[in-house]
This record gives structure tokens, C-alpha cells and sequence, in this order.
């Protein structure tokens, strides 16, 4: 009989303590490094790497309304919900 290893599908963090969220879900004036990107929306994705918001730069929110305003590397942004959506954030 041939057993299944149970870790097979698990899944792997190296720190459990990190959390992952998006920008538009983060609490003001927490601060986190971008994890990742994620769009199909080529448009949306250009836009971003062109304002230098890239995996592993460090983030701050700084408020949610009327737009989502965070800071990047000393540069501040502010963008509205659905392109907030788009960048994850581990913190």
C-alpha cells in the first residue's frame, strides 16, 4: 500500500508571522514591503513598474480616503481602490 506524504501539498512559509494583504485592505500608517503584483491588466501592470512600485520596496500607508495615499522610497502616491487592489503587501 502506498501511503501519501501529508507535506506534500502544503504550503511552505519560512517566517509564519508575515502577513499578506493588499494595499486597500492595509490599516493607515502601517508600514510593509510589496510582495507582489498581481493584474491581467497589462495597462495596470505598466502603470505601476513605471511609477517604481515594485516587489521589495518598502511601503507605508498613509490614509484610505478619498484615495489611497502610501509613500514608496521618500516618492508619495495616491491611487483609488481598484489599483490599490492590485499590490499586495507583506508586513
Amino acid at each position: 500500500m502506498i501511503s501519501k506524504n501529508p507535506h506534500l501539498n502544503s504550503n511552505l512559509s519560512l517566517n509564519t508571522t508575515l502577513n499578506t494583504t493588499t494595499l486597500s485592505s492595509m490599516e493607515p500608517r502601517k508600514k510593509g514591503k510589496i510582495s507582489h503584483l498581481e493584474t491581467k491588466n497589462t495597462g495596470i501592470l505598466k502603470k505601476l513598474i513605471a511609477m517604481g512600485i515594485l516587489p521589495g520596496m518598502p511601503v507605508t500607508l498613509l490614509r484610505r480616503s478619498p484615495s489611497y495615499l502610501f509613500e514608496v522610497d521618500q516618492t508619495r502616491y495616491a491611487v483609488d481602490r481598484e489599483i490599490a487592489n492590485h499590490i499586495y503587501v507583506i508586513y
